[in-house]
């Protein structure tokens, strides 16, 4: 019994709240958050709904149940055990608007790195491996597309931002604060499970870190993901992405993507550096005061967290285990 009781003690030595707070924490239930949400969505849509997932009403519920699962569950666990303010503070409108503006760099850069990546992917002889969730629509009508918008920008957008940039990011003090900007793109994309985007979605990631740490709030980062997108349904037909539902081999490919992504790509890392420098200016002017001191606000960016290391994270290693496993069922061709 005493071997049953040590057991069982070491076991919720690991797995409790962190104390120093570490990113072990969120990484595990966000990826239980994700198998449990895998296996609910495989129940629901083996027979009791009478549309597939691949419908724009089917990724509305697997976006749904995904996003309130793996990151707002998780994250509102995390502010309530640890007391965090995960959606940081207010800095002014002014910051929040250039994150919203450079949403359309954004978009260049994801749509350039989505058709040459697919390119030279399928080039290479390999084939499409469609991400996690995805639809397909046809239909156009502005109820649709607003419903469009909600489904693959907004609510993910928000769950994101509030997992990632909230939770996670306050798991980073101002001592080890660069270190954010390496391991959130790799979170980031360990749990996008979309192969054919993965180094957009890296780059992206660092992008949003930097806007998060120039706005120190959620919602620079949240509206930067939805100006990208409304930046697509400006200019999508002068800069579109591939749609994967329609290419099989290379030869479906359009060489006329070269002529449009490579330009677009360069054009958005020239707006990309202008967006960071006056990004840093709005804070730098901001954080101090008249005499050019640096103002220590009440509520600070891992003001509670000690160390991001602490001996074998095992809440951590399990987190990611689960991620590889669901990265091998997508490549594996199975699907909710």
């Amino acid at each position: 019994m005493d071997f049953l009781k040590s057991a069982g003690d070491r076991i919720v030595r690991i797995f409790k709240y962190p104390d120093p707070y570490n990113w072990g924490y969120p990484v595990f239930f966000g990826s239980v958050g994700f198998g449990i949400s895998f296996l609910l969505l495989k129940l629901l849509f083996s027979g009791a709904f009478p549309f597939s997932s691949s419908s724009l009403i089917g990724c509305s519920v697997i976006v749904l149940i995904i996003i309130l699962f793996s990151f707002v569950v998780p994250s509102a666990m995390i502010a309530e055990k640890g007391g965090l303010y995960i959606t940081g503070r207010y800095t002014g409108i002014g910051v929040l608007i250039l994150s919203f503006l450079s949403g359309a760099p954004l978009y260049l850069l994801k749509a350039s790195f989505h058709n040459l990546g697919l390119a030279i992917w399928l080039r290479a002889g390999g084939s499409v491996v469609f991400p996690a969730v995805f639809y397909h629509f046809d239909g156009v009508s502005w109820q649709i597309l607003i419903l469009e918008i909600l489904i693959d920008t907004v609510i993910p957008a928000f769950g994101f931002c509030l997992f990632f940039f909230g939770a996670i990011w306050q798991g980073f003090n101002e001592d080890n604060k660069r270190w954010a900007f390496v391991f959130i793109p790799l979170l980031f994309g360990l749990y996008s499970f979309n192969f054919i985007d993965i180094g957009a979605i890296l780059v992206i990631g660092c992008w949003l870190c930097t806007v998060r740490n120039h706005t120190e709030n959620i919602y620079g980062p949240m509206l930067a993901l939805i100006g990208s997108r409304l930046t697509g349904i400006v200019i999508g037909s002068i800069v579109g992405e591939l749609d994967l539902t329609k290419v099989r081999v290379y030869s479906d490919i359009p060489t006329t993507i070269y002529f449009s992504s490579i330009p677009a790509l360069v054009v958005a890392i020239i707006l990309l550096a202008f967006f960071r420098k006056t990004l840093g200016e709005f804070h730098f002017t901001y954080s101090a005061d008249i005499y050019g001191d640096e103002r220590q606000p009440d509520v600070k960016d891992g003001s509670k967290a000690g160390g991001f290391f602490s001996g074998v994270n095992v809440p951590l290693i399990l987190g990611i285990i689960i991620c590889i496993v669901l990265w091998i069922v997508l490549f594996k061709g199975i699907r909710i």
